[in-house]
């Protein structure tokens, strides 16, 4: 009987666990204590047992006892990986006595295939633990509605966002149309922009999850590695310049490396597909051809890049330790946050301005970390040195395979490339990946400025044709009465003919538009409700957020649904204080986790409890190569937002040594030592006795008068008390811009 059998687990486990050392006990008594648990719902109710089941692990925690070999070892016919690295390079950890749970179960996984194909094969509205990892490869993260307040009614709500991989951000409009009528119809019928330019659809149905993947898949793109411990979207400038050399190599490249560390598994083709090819052939293709990347893909120097795996020569069995992520720009145009990422690759032209020399090459970038842990922690990359063109793919292959062999596979949290790099130093770093190259890198190629471009508004693209970049508040691309950006969207691209670009600030570029149909496009916008950029305020511009609640089971705090709220009230202490000409970086993520990239901003809020975030100052605000600064605001409560910063923005308008440093330069000039004593020490409202050194001069006594109405007078008032101005200095300058241009 049921009882009978929970009486014999009880029986044979207590004299095992008995003859243990304590503290493995204590390690493994808590899983046991839960499989008994799901053995007595089971004598109560098999359905219950089978919910119980589905969010517990289906295996003990990794111990210095289990099999490596068997457990995380190399597949039949590897011959390189963590367990056996081509190049030994000391360091803290080892990945050969034990790995933590997620690379257990990607060995486990049959190439991407195990327990997916079972959990999608049963009647259960969710997927185990186990899948769950193993379906973030194939696009999908599982995810409940927390706004459910009863664990009863979240437990009906499971329900999957799917996340595209587009290169490039490249929406084409067939693509388009495609996403829309899906969220129309299997989603909850809007569609997000994420901060590495894909789309994701959320509120799909388990059961619907074949349905939508193959049909992206058949019109030309698809979701495989749009999350997991893989390659994820390859980031590029949203633009379209097709004559521009520069920007067409770093979109041709940045296109072919998403091919090269694509997962080769075709565990997607089989589980979403039947086995079959998709129907059209991804829309990038035929921008790549020329390099036959399944030759590069293969090639093996000699130098322990290739793993002799028999389906993944660069990845072997378990693929990368964590999430690795990729972007392209060209000099000066630092749209894309090049210093958040593993890797960053720049074009670097000849002379001619025609001809590719090669690629600068930056390392060791991320976002994420744990509050309080400082183990983990934010870092910009590094600079690694430049390679030439023709040895640009395998310097790339070389710096994923020295992650690979190396990265840390026993702690999760800290197995991202960035404490690889952070604990060897880039000189170390740079001599073990010039092992599996086989050649060195040569030094950095000096760069202009970088610029923190958003590519909105108008703009030539330089073939006759022009682009406009569109203005999305945190990405949601959905329709409320106010604003009905979908409807826009398809409106455009159905009638004429427009093609999207998907930008790393979470906004939409709209390309290929014909002259004739500018204000056509413009009066298009207006119907629905949508501003063209000029009527967007800088803050807002430049601000993004994490989607958080309710869908993200991470989220401490509210981020994307507030955002709009701490724009407008940051941007209204900035008028009340005369300072509504000076605007900045700022970003809003539910967890410290940093997916809206929070830890470059000039000022961020970081989400650590309900209500509550950490406070960030002095990120560059051209986003360039540092990150900012924790203060010791830890639970700074949403209701405090202008009192916190207040000070801060007394303390910049009255300190800073220039009438254009940025907040983020000032703060980090200064230090967050000596704006938090500024800040125990300010008076609320100070302010208004700490004038600017740099505060327009006022004019001389008028000798002229003109006639105004009362009405314009008190908004001229209004909006030069906004700028630290008087009205008259105010109504001098517009004047003088008007006549003199």
């Amino acid at each position: 009987s049921g009882l009978g059998v929970v009486t014999t687990l009880i029986a044979v486990a207590m004299p095992v666990f008995s003859m243990l050392p304590l503290g493995l006990s204590l390690l493994l008594l808590p899983r046991a204590a839960a499989y008994v648990h799901n053995a007595r719902l089971a004598v109560r109710s098999p359905t219950s047992a089978r919910s119980a089941a589905s969010v517990t692990p289906t295996r003990l925690p990794s111990s210095p006892t289990m099999d490596a070999e068997n457990d995380f070892g190399l597949a039949l016919g590897q011959k390189y990986g963590p367990t056996s690295p081509a190049h030994p390079q000391e360091k803290p950890w080892t990945n050969t006595l034990t790995q933590e749970d997620v690379q257990i179960v990607k060995a486990a996984s049959n190439d991407l295939r195990d327990p997916l194909i079972s959990d999608m094969a049963n009647e259960e509205i969710y997927v185990n633990k186990d899948t769950i990892h193993i379906l973030k490869h194939h696009g999908s993260y599982m995810q409940q509605n927390r706004d459910l307040k009863k664990k009863a009614e979240r437990e009906k709500s499971y329900q999957f966002m799917l996340r595209l991989k587009v290169p490039c951000g490249e929406v084409p409009a067939a693509l388009f149309r495609e996403l829309d009528d899906l969220s129309n119809k299997y989603g909850q019928g809007d569609l997000r922009a994420t901060t590495r330019q894909a789309f994701q659809l959320h509120g799909v149905l388990k059961g619907d999850l074949k349905k939508v993947i193959s049909t992206i898949a058949n019109v030309g793109s698809h979701t495989y590695g749009g999350c997991g411990d893989i390659n994820r979207n390859v980031m590029v400038p949203a633009v379209h310049f097709p004559n521009n050399p520069a920007y067409v190599y770093a979109q041709k490249y940045s296109k072919a490396i998403a091919d090269l560390f694509k997962p080769m598994s075709n565990a997607f083709n089989e589980i979403w597909l039947d086995g079959e090819k998709a129907a059209t052939v991804e829309y990038w293709q035929k921008d790549i051809e020329e390099f036959n990347l399944d030759e590069v893909r293969n090639y093996d120097n000699g130098n322990g890049i290739i793993t002799g795996h028999p389906v993944e020569p660069i990845y072997g069995r378990t693929y990368l330790p964590k999430k690795f992520k990729i972007a392209f720009t060209v000099p000066g145009d630092n749209s894309v946050d090049l210093y958040i990422n593993d890797i960053g690759c720049v074009v670097v032209m000849e002379p001619d301005g025609v001809t590719l020399k090669g690629f600068n090459i930056v390392v060791g970038g991320g976002m994420g970390r744990t509050h309080r842990k400082e183990s983990t922690f934010a870092r910009a990359a590094d600079h690694l040195g430049f390679v030439k063109k023709d040895d640009f793919f395998e310097a790339m292959k070389a710096i994923i395979a020295t992650q690979r062999d190396h990265g840390n596979r026993e702690v999760r949290a800290s197995a991202r490339l960035k404490y690889l790099v952070h604990t060897l130093g880039i000189d170390k770093f740079r001599s073990l990946v010039e092992k599996y190259h086989g050649k060195p890198f040569e030094p950095w190629v000096p760069l202009p400025e970088w610029k923190y471009l958003d590519w909105m508004g108008w703009h030539e693209q330089g073939d006759g044709k022009l682009m406009l970049g569109v203005n999305v508040e945190q990405g949601r691309v959905r329709d409320t009465p106010e604003l009905r950006l979908k409807t826009c969207l398809r409106t455009l691209v159905d009638n004429y003919g427009v093609d999207l670009l998907l930008t790393p600030s979470q906004s939409i570029v709209l390309r290929n538009i014909d002259p004739a149909h500018k204000y056509n496009v413009e009066a298009v916008l207006r119907e629905h409700g949508v501003k063209l950029i000029h009527e967007i305020d800088a803050i807002t511009r430049k601000s993004i957020a994490c989607p958080s609640f309710p869908l993200c089971g991470l989220a401490m705090a509210e981020a994307e649904r507030v955002q709009p709220q701490i724009n407008a009230r940051l941007n209204a202490k900035l008028r009340e204080m005369g300072m509504a000409n000076d605007e900045f970086v700022t970003r809003t993520t539910g967890c410290p986790n940093g997916c809206a990239r929070p830890y470059m901003a000039e000022i961020a809020f970081v989400g650590s409890g309900p209500n509550s975030y950490q406070l960030w100052l002095g990120g560059s605000p051209n986003q360039a190569e540092r990150t900012g600064m924790a203060t010791s605001i830890f639970k700074m409560p949403l209701t405090d937002l202008e009192q916190t910063v207040e000070p801060i923005f007394a303390m910049w308008k009255s300190q800073r040594n220039a009438p254009d440093e940025a907040l983020g330069d000032f703060c980090h000039r200064v230090g967050v030592d000596k704006v938090e004593e500024f800040m125990q020490s300010y008076e609320p409202g100070s302010w208004k006795t700490m004038p600017s050194p740099f505060a327009p001069t006022p004019l001389p006594a008028p000798d002229a008068n003109v006639g105004i109405s009362s009405e314009l007078l008190e908004k001229l008032t209004t909006e030069a008390t906004a700028r630290d101005m008087d009205p008259a200095s105010l109504l001098d300058m517009i004047v003088r811009e008007a006549l003199e241009g």
